[in-house]
């Protein structure tokens, strides 16, 4: 078995049949995946329209006050009582829109 050369024309024929080759067998792969799927699909019962047709509606958040109560402070001035809600809001991890502050005394 020695080498032997090619022409053109044959190494060209070999080149596409070996694309045709491959292009056959993943057409072939594709098709057993959507067979396979639908065969599994019918044993199990589950319809893909079924799940998003049964999904849950989202909750709607409870409405918010559009003005809060203003905050009663004892002994505390505006800056300090800003400063602390600005604390509490760090410390939390809770946005200053998501706390709501009645009241607020000095000790």
């Amino acid at each position: 078995m020695g080498i032997t050369s090619l022409s053109i024309p044959e190494a060209l024929l070999i080149a596409l049949s070996g694309f045709v080759v491959v292009f056959i067998m993943l057409a072939v792969l594709s098709l057993m995946i959507v067979v396979i799927s639908k065969v599994v699909g019918s044993l199990s019962g589950n319809k893909a329209a079924a799940p998003a047709a049964a999904a849950p509606a989202p909750v709607p958040a409870a409405p918010r006050p559009a003005v809060p109560a203003p905050v009663k402070l004892d002994g505390v001035d505006d800056l300090t009582a800003a400063c602390i809600m600005a604390i509490v809001s760090d410390e939390s991890g809770i946005p200053l829109s998501g706390l709501v502050f009645k009241h607020i005394k000095a000790l």
